[in-house]
């Protein structure tokens, strides 16, 4: 659900598509889950609770539980991942009315798609949000690069102007080998031998 908010946002998916086949899906994975408990809940009631040390006291303090608080359990353990199977097991096994364990599934179902997508669909702005962010990074890095560029190029005109006014004429108007460029020649002749 998380994942389709986010390819909603991206614009891969309809709105009304979307909710429609995910809020089918999850309701009516909790009647599989209430059907299951309803036609083999005592069994697995039984089963369980060996394993998990559960008396028959416990189970009819859980049974008398539930009947109190069906709606809220129900729904809170609808809208938290991973307990709702169990939830829905033990509103069948205990043969809850099935049209109000319909409704309260149904509205739990609305409520935890929608949060889901809605949270997805945050993501997918923010990484939309991120891509805007990128491009506008790659480009200002892009364009501080090449002003770099640009200015490094300025400055050593400007240093090879500056050289030639001050250095090089000075030293061919005193007749005087330059050491700078007895240095680069020496450089080139090096390199020149290696080869």
């Amino acid at each position: 659900m998380l994942l389709a908010g986010v390819l909603y946002k991206l614009g891969y998916f309809n709105f009304w598509g979307l909710m429609a086949v995910l809020v089918s899906g999850y309701f009516l994975n909790g009647i599989f889950w209430y059907l299951l408990g309803k036609f083999g809940g005592q069994r697995i009631l039984e089963n369980w609770g060996k394993r998990l040390h559960m008396t028959k006291n416990i189970v009819e303090k859980l049974e008398e539980y539930f009947k109190e608080h069906s709606v809220k359990t129900l729904f809170i353990t609808r809208i938290t991942w991973g307990f709702g199977m169990f939830a829905f097991m033990i509103a069948g096994s205990f043969k809850m009315n099935f049209k109000k364990f319909l409704t309260v599934s149904l509205i739990a179902t609305l409520v935890w798609v929608l949060c889901l997508v809605g949270i997805g669909y945050v993501f997918g702005a923010s990484y939309k949000a991120l891509s805007i962010v990128t491009k506008g990074i790659k480009l200002g890095l892009t364009i501080t690069i090449f002003s770099l560029i640009i200015l490094i190029s300025i400055l050593i005109v400007l240093w090879l102007r500056w050289f030639a006014k001050t250095k090089f004429i000075k030293d061919l108007s005193e007749h005087k080998e330059s050491q700078f460029l007895r240095w680069l020649g020496e450089k080139i002749s090096s390199l020149g031998k290696k080869d």
